[in-house]
């Protein structure tokens, strides 16, 4: 499992290190040198910087779900080849029919109520960081509007 878990940071590492900051900050740049006759170009290049940072709070959200999601998966395939190894062994030690049909009933049922409480976890880490991610963009829309309204000076 250690070897997943590398993985899985290496991975979260990756997806944190694109900067996709960099390449719109240029392009900011480039329309601060633009002369529009009748629109404060440092007014609307200050509201897209604005954009920028909320879809970039955003976009930090997204990755902290999906860092916890997958966290959330190696940690359960641990305890799930945990009880597999558990359930075999219990299963091996034998016993009659009955008992032993017993006993894989048993199992079925505690695979099915873990099953159902893992897909509850794992909903409510993807909903939390839907929630965060969409609220910094959300929060920025109104205000970008009012921006670009007083840029253009529309009534």
């Amino acid at each position: 499992m250690a070897d997943l878990s590398k993985l899985l940071s290496d991975w979260t590492k990756a997806i944190a290190s694109m900067d996709v900051t960099k390449g719109s900050e240029e392009l900011l740049n480039i329309m601060a040198g633009l002369k529009v006759p009748g629109v404060n170009m440092d007014a609307v290049v200050a509201s897209q910087r604005e954009n920028l940072e909320a879809l970039s709070a955003s976009n930090r959200a997204v990755l902290a779900g999906m860092k916890a999601v997958g966290e959330w998966q190696v940690k359960i395939l641990q305890e799930t080849m945990q009880g597999l190894t558990t359930a075999i062994s219990g299963l091996t030690k034998g016993g009659s029919p009955q008992e032993i049909a017993a006993a894989e009933a048993e199992l079925a049922r505690k695979a099915f109520e873990t099953a159902v409480g893992e897909m509850r976890e794992l909903a409510e880490i993807v909903g939390k960081a839907n929630q965060q991610a969409s609220e910094a963009i959300a929060k920025r829309i109104p205000a970008s509007l009012n921006e670009i309204k007083d840029v253009l000076k529309l009534p």
